[in-house]
């Protein structure tokens, strides 16, 4: 049994920050209706592909329902009302103020379900500067100093910030609505009613940079780059690696055969490490490019030295800690074919949690969820779907009974 299983999220957001939110929700049992306008999620027509899905859209959707509805008529804004009345969370991540101004912002929502739980996410939150930008994660990145931290770490010729090569402000926020959401479903129950929660991508990174805002803060400005700059992986002969070094030196100068280095007047005590610590990297760096892969790992095992090779995409799918854990898994397709997903990372002793299904098709489920949860006639639903209103898969305008 999965822990969410009563719960029913009304999902209107779209590419990252809330879909990887809803499906974190709906991996632990809930229900998620993914509404969607007749164009469909922005992440549908990404690449690369394996048949009619895209793996970005597969990653945050599986498991969902796909409702199509045109929300920009009133009719459309009046049925996603009535899917409101009957959920418990309300997640968006349109600009500020958008859904608002539209009839489906809090206060609407409120006025016909007291006890829902409403969520929006935006770059900036819900009020104050910069509320009405439109914000994507390369520019929260920069604007949060995360860019800057990075930049202070990478030997880099050209001075340029390297960027990231994953959505860390969406994933982040998502991981921070999830959070949020849980918590006022929790406190929903002994108060009986909902709230508003607003999530920020800026918030969110910024709280999660523990590499250089709050030494800056406790230093009244003094300190401005990360503490961790001797993170940075090392060069091996024929790879990277990192290793916890910073840590552990009296092992590694043993490991490198450096004994001598332990009475270095440079490195005798706990601070003067600390005030040297860019040369004790640059002699393991020396040493590191001597060595293979396989003979550091080896010596650091040897040594109880904590370390990692810096491995390629297809070397983490394939690795023994990723088959065991099954953080690769597979949904099957109505057709009975699998479609292979990164699995969410929940592990309970006494419960399940993964994606149960396949991503949906646009308008999958709309003709079902209108029937069976709205209650809408056949004729209605009928009418709805000639004039545009409601969109099944692959515009098919009849009705099922």
């Amino acid at each position: 049994m999965k822990i969410l299983k009563d719960i029913r999220v009304l999902d209107l957001s779209r590419v990252i920050s809330g879909p990887f939110c809803s499906r974190m929700l709906g991996d632990l049992g809930a229900e998620i209706i993914k509404v969607e306008s007749p164009n469909g999620d922005q992440l549908r027509a990404s690449v690369p592909r394996k048949g009619d899905f895209s793996s970005s859209f597969t990653q945050f959707n599986a498991g969902k329902k796909s409702v199509c509805i045109d929300y920009r008529t009133e009719r459309g804004v009046e049925l996603v009302k009535q899917l409101a009345a009957r959920s418990d969370v309300f997640l968006e991540n349109f600009r500020a103020g958008l859904l608002a101004s539209i009839g489906l912002g809090y206060d609407d929502i409120k006025a016909i379900n007291p006890a829902i739980v409403y969520c929006s996410i935006s770059g900036f939150g819900q009020d104050g500067p910069g509320a009405g930008r439109t914000a994507y994660t390369d520019i929260i990145q920069a604007l949060s100093g995360l860019d800057y931290a990075a930049q202070k770490m990478m030997d880099n010729e050209t001075g340029s910030p390297p960027g990231f090569p994953a959505s860390l402000a969406d994933t982040c926020a998502s991981l921070n609505a999830t959070i949020a959401i849980l918590a006022a479903l929790l406190g929903r129950v002994t108060s009986g009613e909902g709230q508003f929660i607003d999530i920020s991508m800026l918030d969110s990174l910024m709280a999660s940079n523990d590499t250089t805002l709050q030494r800056t803060l406790f230093s009244d400005g003094a300190l401005d780059s990360p503490s961790n700059l001797f993170r940075a992986p090392f060069k091996m002969k024929d790879g990277f690696m990192s290793a916890s070094v910073g840590l552990n030196f009296d092992k590694v100068v043993l490991a490198m055969g450096r004994p001598e280095l332990i009475v270095d007047e440079r490195f005798r005590t706990v601070d003067l490490q600390r005030q040297n610590m860019m040369e004790y990297i640059s002699i393991v760096r020396e040493w590191a490019q001597h060595q293979t892969v396989a003979q550091a790992s080896a010596i650091f095992d040897e040594y109880d030295i904590p370390y990692g090779k810096v491995n390629s995409s297809q070397e983490v799918l394939n690795s023994e800690i990723t088959r065991h854990r099954q953080m690769k898994v597979d949904v099957t397709l109505r057709d009975g074919g699998l479609l292979p997903v990164i699995n969410t990372p929940f592990r309970f002793s006494g419960g399940k949690s993964g994606p149960e299904g396949p991503p949906p098709y646009l308008g999958e489920h709309t003709d079902a969820v209108m029937r069976d949860l709205v209650g809408l006639s056949d004729e209605t639903r009928q009418s709805l779907f000639e004039a545009g209103v409601l969109v099944s898969h692959a515009g098919d305008t009849r009705v099922s009974v």
